[in-house]
Formats: structure tokens, C-alpha cells, sequence
């Protein structure tokens, strides 16, 4: 299958982003298992580093937001390596949808069928923040876009490859907002986009993500403790920096 056109190139040639399809789907799993699922703040307080048995459990939920055909990997030109990944959501409110169930009824989904309690956990977390504060109803809108995992290689950190995610993953949902009327899904087929996105979301958990929040002028919509979450008898703050907090973040399109 041939790949879809380069979505932009870095600013000196060296890194391409490219739609996540079929063709790159795996090695931007394994991006994962090096970055995002070892690295992030999150993951790390719930034990994800210390148990990769979980991965493949991972993977099937980072596959199924992949389905959207909105994900975006990075890859290097001298090498082909993908060097970083954004996996990118598209998300309905629960009283716009006539058939099929929100995100968040699939990760409930989920939840159920998983056999790790460091995913089950992760899941619980995602559905709790939802919960919590419903970013849709704070901003008025139906429909949204959510940088979900951004995670980028340790060889490849400090080029600005984050950021440009971001940024890309920005124009994508500008695109899609300003009237085109379809998607091209991991797998190649066309899905016709009846409620383009509105605003562009991110559950910023570290400095570095709420940083590039900030310089890309997304709002703040919520500010939580890592404190206020608990799971299997233990706070994410025993793990986590108490001066840090998670904030969730939009951007109006």
C-alpha cells in the first residue's frame, strides 16, 4: 500500500511526519514500548516500565485510536527509523452519536476485557479524568480532537520533535475543521467525517508537554494533583513529583 504524502518535514529535512498507516503501524507500536509506555509520568507510577508483558495489551488500545487515520509518526530520512509518534483521537459527545459508543464506552470496554492491572489501571485513570472534568461541556462544543500519546525515542529527544507533533497534529484538525469531508484510516479505507473537530485537546502530564501547551497557545481547562488519584491501594503521587500537576488542555480551531 502506498503510503499517504508527507504531512511536513522538519525544518532542516531531517525528520518527515507521516500519516501512521498499515505499513508503519508496527514500528510505531514499538516507538511506544521505547518511549511512551517507559517513559511517561503516568505510566511510570503505575508500573508500566517494570511489567512489558503488558505491551501487547497496549497496543491494542494505541491500535484501535491509530483506526482514525489522524496519527502521525515521525521518521528520520538518513535512517527510515521512526523517531517519535503522536496517536490522535477523535472524539463525538455521547448525545451526537445515533450509532456506536464514545471513547470513553470503549475504554470501559476495555477495562473489562484487560488481564493486567497496570493497563486496567492506565484505562481507570483515562475514564477518571473524563469523569472529572468533561472538556466538551466546558468549551461549548461537540466534537474534538486529542493528542493522546505523543511519546519520541531517547536518541531522538531535544530536536524539537515533540513540539512538531504537536504543531502537526494542530494543522491536521484545522484541516478536517475547515471542511475537508474525509479521513483515510490505518488500514486505507475512506471514512466520511460528518462532525469535523472543534477544538484540539491534551492531557499534559509532564513539564516538556504543558511547555509546548503553552507555547502553542492552548487554554487551560483544568488543573489537577496527581494526588487525587489512587489505584491498587497507591497515589500516582507516591511516584510522581508532588510540585507537578496534570492540566488539561484545548485549543479553539
Amino acid at each position: 500500500m502506498k503510503q499517504k504524502s508527507i504531512w511536513s518535514t522538519s525544518e532542516d529535512g531531517s525528520i518527515e511526519y507521516l500519516q501512521i498507516t498499515e505499513g508503519l503501524l508496527q514500528e510505531s507500536l514499538e516507538a511506544m514500548h521505547r518511549s511512551f509506555y517507559i517513559n511517561e509520568n503516568v505510566c511510570v507510577a503505575l508500573g508500566l516500565p517494570d511489567r512489558p508483558e503488558c505491551f501487547p495489551e497496549m497496543d491494542k488500545l494505541v491500535t484501535w485510536v491509530a483506526e482514525d487515520g489522524i496519527s502521525i509518526a515521525a521518521v528520520d530520512k538518513a535512517t527510515g527509523k521512526v523517531a517519535g509518534v503522536a496517536f490522535n483521537k477523535l472524539h463525538v459527545c455521547v448525545e451526537d452519536i445515533l450509532t456506536g459508543t464514545d471513547t470513553m464506552d470503549v475504554f470501559a470496554k476495555h477495562l473489562k476485557l484487560c488481564e493486567h492491572s497496570e493497563v486496567r489501571n492506565l484505562l481507570q485513570w483515562m475514564c477518571d479524568i473524563e469523569k472529572i472534568f468533561d472538556i466538551c461541556e466546558h468549551c461549548k462544543v461537540k466534537t474534538a480532537m486529542e493528542i493522546m500519546f505523543v511519546g519520541i525515542l531517547p536518541e531522538f529527544r531535544k530536536r524539537g520533535i515533540a513540539k512538531k507533533l504537536f504543531e502537526v497534529s494542530i494543522s491536521i484538525a484545522k484541516r478536517l475543521s475547515h471542511g475537508k469531508e474525509d479521513k483515510v484510516i490505518s488500514n486505507g479505507t475512506t471514512l466520511a467525517i460528518t462532525r469535523p473537530p472543534e477544538i484540539v485537546t491534551a492531557i499534559c502530564t509532564s513539564f516538556i508537554t504543558h511547555k509546548i501547551a503553552e507555547q502553542l497557545r492552548f487554554e487551560l481547562g483544568a488543573e489537577m494533583g496527581f494526588d487525587r488519584f489512587e489505584y491498587d491501594g497507591r497515589s500516582l503521587a507516591s511516584k510522581i513529583a508532588h510540585s507537578q500537576n496534570l492540566t488539561f488542555e484545548f485549543l479553539r480551531l
